[in-house]
């Protein structure tokens, strides 16, 4: 508690930033080593064409199913990603547990990561079946416009999964429970209703169990649009910097980011499954594939879309900051609070182990925010230029 104070008053602890940037570096080379693995696997999946691990583990699929494509698919997808999660679950668990914990952010316990391993698994499969299942029956019968089509479906079920993650997603991991709070639901509202957002509900979201790091959204699509509070942000975080914190999300609304998300990610989708089409024809010659309608040509799918994450992944994360900039901004000329907004900065850096100024490299890359050390300093700007609006105003008003 004692290091959040400093913090958030300007007090920098040297020893919880040396910890924070550890806590970077370590995860910006999982974040390599993620992607090595990711890629090193897929390839080994599709190696050989029709004598690949892929293409085996869909003959013995069938062999135990029988021909029924649409139960190939599912088993298919099954054995793959629930031998994938078994296999690499002492890494899992030395990554979003072991660590979490080194770093003294994780509060969660053994067996209750481990459920949220397994749920993580149910929900990733149900979901995993869901695509494949309308990816290649597109592939079987859609004919060569195929991937527009799988485009569409892949656009209607983030939207879906948007609208879900608060009242279906969120729940499943953490506790959540309405907001008894009237005179903080009152100023968010007042906040809410200035930029044009219905609140269909303000909820406290159970974190603490789990971990230290706070946080706030507001998500959810049409009729699920909620507030969440993480219960760390609400009984560490004064008044002053929660609203901050939440008229920053409501600046996300009144400056559509959402729907220009949904927008780019559509035409986004549209150009990474046509190249992912491309990808599979070319391979189908390289590779003596003979039917790229079946299921185990799902490696090359993933990998072509894999690929092509990583290369728009920068832009979208430069898209990604110029909006929280513009967020930010809403929240410093909505709330009039510069002070407010920059010790919830400092706070949320120090509560959350965030690195306040990450090489700009890295921060080009990897990083959807802006640091924390560039909010600051936009804030401080802000308030400088109120006050030189303030000294105007005055000086002509005198004359």
């Amino acid at each position: 508690m004692n290091n959040t104070s400093n913090t958030a008053t300007g007090h920098a602890d040297p020893a919880r930033e040396q910890r924070a940037r550890q806590y970077e570096r370590l995860h910006n080379w999982l974040f390599l080593a993620d992607v090595a693995v990711s890629l090193a696997l897929l390839a080994l999946l599709i190696a050989g064409g029709e004598r690949s691990l892929s293409f085996r583990i869909e003959d013995a699929v069938r062999a135990v199913i029988g021909e029924n494509r649409w139960l190939v698919v599912a088993g298919y997808v099954t054995v793959v990603l629930v031998s994938y999660t078994v296999l690499f679950l002492p890494y899992s668990w030395w990554k979003g547990y072991y660590l979490e914990r080194r770093f003294e952010l994780g509060t969660q316990t053994f067996p209750s990561w481990l459920w949220d391993e397994v749920k993580s698994l149910a929900l990733s499969l149900a979901l995993a079946i869901v695509v494949f299942e309308a990816f290649y029956w597109l592939l079987r019968t859609a004919g060569g416009m195929w991937w527009l089509w799988a485009a569409g479906v892949w656009i209607v079920l983030q939207v879906v999964l948007g609208m879900l993650f608060p009242v279906v997603i969120i729940p499943l991991f953490y506790k959540t429970e309405r907001l008894h709070d009237p005179e903080l639901e009152a100023q968010v509202g007042a906040l809410a209703a200035r930029a044009g957002v219905t609140v269909l509900g303000m909820f406290r979201v159970g974190m603490a169990e789990k971990t230290k790091k706070a946080n706030a959204a507001l998500a959810g699509l049409g009729a699920t649009k909620r507030i969440l509070f993480a219960d760390t942000l609400l009984e560490h975080f004064p008044r002053g910097e929660i609203t901050s914190v939440l008229a920053h999300e409501f600046g996300h609304y009144y400056h559509r980011h959402i729907l220009k998300l949904i927008v780019i990610a559509s035409l986004s989708a549209v150009v990474g499954m046509s190249i992912a089409d491309l990808v599979l024809n070319a391979a189908a010659g390289a590779l003596g594939i003979t039917d790229m309608a079946r299921i185990a040509t799902a490696p090359l799918l993933i990998l072509a879309l894999f690929l092509f994450s990583l290369v728009t992944m920068p832009l979208m994360n430069n898209l990604s900051r110029h909006f929280e900039r513009q967020a930010d901004g809403y929240a410093l000329d909505c709330t009039r609070d510069a002070d407010a907004f920059i010790s919830a900065m400092r706070r949320l850096a120090d509560q959350n182990l965030a690195d306040k100024e990450p090489h700009p490299v890295i921060e080009c890359l990897l990083h959807s925010h802006p640091s924390i050390g560039r909010r600051i300093r936009f804030a401080e700007e802000w308030n400088a230029r109120q006050g030189r609006k303030e000294v105007t105003d005055h000086l002509t008003s005198d004359i």
